[in-house]
């Protein structure tokens, strides 16, 4: 995934050479809610989760997925691993969009005059797939030490503080900034995807633990 993340990241950036192109290919590929909420598009689901421009960006959710995945994988195998990232990464997009449209009454319509400016924003990103991952982490490991950097700080504390912490900060920001530019809606609706997506692993683990020791 990290690799596949890169290689699209270093083709956009060597192959796409002005805004008029750039901006076809993130309404193209990006998660628009206008688009989605009128069935169009719909392939962007899963396409905007590999699409970044900035260097930062990617290099920051790349390190995350490296921090968070391998133990993941490692725990429930590159298929199911697969489905909770991909899976996640949907349901991200999807909490996203609904959450401008039932929660802040946001009406995505062509027939508006002005489109709110909210519903024409392409989400890109591997993020909300990165939280659902997290959220799996949380369930199979959550008291194993994590040596992390959140936001550039250091941290060493035990998975479930880390991760916890991280999200209660991201749903505040959900509330209190939603028409941020940085999606958190969709980290705080990956990590809510994943947390469920992963119960029923770990109930199955366990009980594979009981029966053979």
């Amino acid at each position: 995934m990290i690799a596949i993340n890169t290689v699209v990241w270093a083709s956009v950036n060597l192959f796409i050479t002005n805004q008029n192109q750039l901006t076809s290919f993130l309404y193209t590929f990006g998660t628009v809610p206008i688009f989605i909420l009128n069935g169009l598009n719909i392939f962007s689901l899963i396409t905007y989760m590999f699409v970044h421009i900035d260097f930062f960006h990617i290099l920051l959710n790349m390190y995350s997925l490296f921090l968070f995945g391998r133990d993941v994988e490692s725990y429930l195998g590159s298929a199911k691993f697969l489905f909770v990232y991909m899976v996640s990464g949907v349901a991200a997009a999807l909490f996203h969009i609904f959450y401008f449209v039932f929660f802040l009454s946001l009406e995505c319509s062509p027939a508006m005059r002005p489109i709110p400016s909210a519903c024409l924003i392409p989400s890109i990103g591997a993020s909300g797939a990165i939280f659902g991952i997290m959220g799996s982490y949380l369930v199979f490991f959550p008291h194993r030490r994590l040596y992390a950097f959140l936001w550039f700080v250091p941290v060493v504390a035990p998975a479930f503080a880390v991760i916890i912490g991280f999200i209660l900060i991201q749903t505040l920001f959900m509330l209190t900034t939603p028409f941020s530019t940085i999606a958190y809606t969709a980290h705080v609706g990956g990590f809510i995807a994943g947390l469920i997506l992963s119960l029923p692993f770990r109930v199955r683990r366990s009980a594979e633990w009981f029966f053979y020791g």
